[in-house]
């Protein structure tokens, strides 16, 4: 099962349901998208090298969590990328997401608070919050299958 997370702008909640996706499920059928990404390709460790936000928790809380994202690379979603996913689960708030993403028939919104610019307790809760809703999504999704 593909997999695109989105966030505002792939250097937090997208990135890090990507990861754990990939982590929970062995595989690498995760990737993850912004829909404002300025820098694509920037990986986030030069992100936080040049974030003008001294607050850029997301590499240290995915290294707490025994996963390493550092080198995850920034990627704009496009219109095209749709048709290459079973699913497409956004954190972007939906004023920032084009409306052909909010009206594809595979996305799924989850309203996870942005830990940009926020402090460390903050971006662990969302971090903690992410990894919750890819088990519950995982689960949900193994059960669905086996009934069929």
């Amino acid at each position: 099962m593909k997999v695109l997370f989105v966030c505002h702008y792939n250097v937090g909640r997208s990135q890090m349901a990507k990861a754990f996706y990939n982590s929970l499920t062995s595989s690498q059928d995760a990737d993850s998208a912004g829909t404002q990404v300025y820098e694509p390709g920037q990986t986030l460790i030069d992100r936080k090298k040049t974030s003008s936000s001294k607050h850029f928790y997301v590499i240290d809380v995915m290294n707490l969590a025994g996963i390493d994202i550092s080198l995850y690379k920034r990627q704009p979603i496009t219109e095209k990328m749709l048709d290459q996913y079973d699913y497409i689960i956004s954190m972007a708030e939906k004023e920032v997401s084009p409306d052909w993403l909010v009206s594809a028939p595979n996305y799924i919104y989850w309203d996870v608070p942005d830990p940009k610019g926020q402090n460390l307790e903050i971006t662990l809760k969302s971090r903690d919050e992410i990894k919750s809703r890819v088990e519950d999504f995982i689960k949900q999704k193994e059960t669905s299958n086996h009934l069929h």
